[in-house]
């Protein structure tokens, strides 16, 4: 058994669970990878049980397809399911904006814009560094109803958003959020919603751009329908 299991079963169960998450909603593990049990434990260094109850937790999240027998799938990007995931942050985060916004302190606006027009390099913390932007606001509505709903969709918005920022939309990611903290910082709440939106709508045409110019090879990471199965 490993040491860490001994000291603290539950603690080692979450780091399990998170790190393996993490590699997924990032893409370091892509769309359609097809896992094992032995080969989980290898990588994340853990026993059989913590990578059980993560990858439990993860089906559940419908991040991975457990297919006895065959193995573990990650899922893959369904093309049918963009429409509904944007449709969804086209409903709660522009709200979000308009109505909530006022919640958050004008230096909290004033350190995104700073961040969003300077310089920061590229990669995973600047992908959590969007999800946090988009996440303060729908943690500013303090509706439990909406941030647990928010919460089941957000680990798929990290993957399209990982997706898309291979096509190099950075610097244009970077404008709109800046865009977004503007209008907030000014006190323009209809604008700055109507920013939001217009971000969510160029990130939608992003995801669905890419798939259509990947190879036939990059192209077998997305699904055309959602799939019954891993094969």
């Amino acid at each position: 058994m490993d040491n860490r299991e001994k000291k603290a079963p539950q603690s080692l169960k979450q780091i399990v669970y998170e790190d393996l998450k993490h590699q997924i909603i990032t893409c370091e593990i892509l769309p359609g990878a097809q896992l094992t049990e032995e080969a989980l434990c290898e990588r994340l260094k853990a026993s059989r049980t913590p990578v059980r109850d993560a990858v439990g937790r993860l089906e559940q999240e419908q991040l991975v397809t457990i297919h006895p027998k065959k193995g573990i799938f990650v899922n893959r990007v369904s093309l049918a399911n963009v429409s509904e995931l944007f449709e969804a942050r086209l409903r709660i985060e522009p709200y979000a904006v308009e109505h909530y916004g006022n919640r958050i302190r004008d230096d909290v606006y004033a350190e995104c814009i700073s961040y969003f027009t300077a310089p920061h390099g590229e990669g995973t913390a600047q992908y959590f560094k969007d999800d946090a932007f988009h996440q303060m606001f729908v943690d500013a509505t303090e509706n439990r109803y909406l941030v647990m709903f928010y919460n089941t969709v957000k680990d798929q918005v990290m993957r399209y958003r990982v997706l898309s920022a291979m096509e190099s939309r950075l610097q244009e990611t970077d404008r709109e959020h800046c865009e977004v903290a503007q209008q907030c910082l000014r006190g323009n709440w209809k604008q700055a919603a109507e920013a939001m939106r217009h971000h969510i709508e160029n990130s939608k045409i992003a995801i669905l751009d890419y798939v259509l110019n990947q190879n036939r090879d990059s192209r077998n990471i997305f699904a055309v329908v959602p799939e019954a199965s891993g094969d």
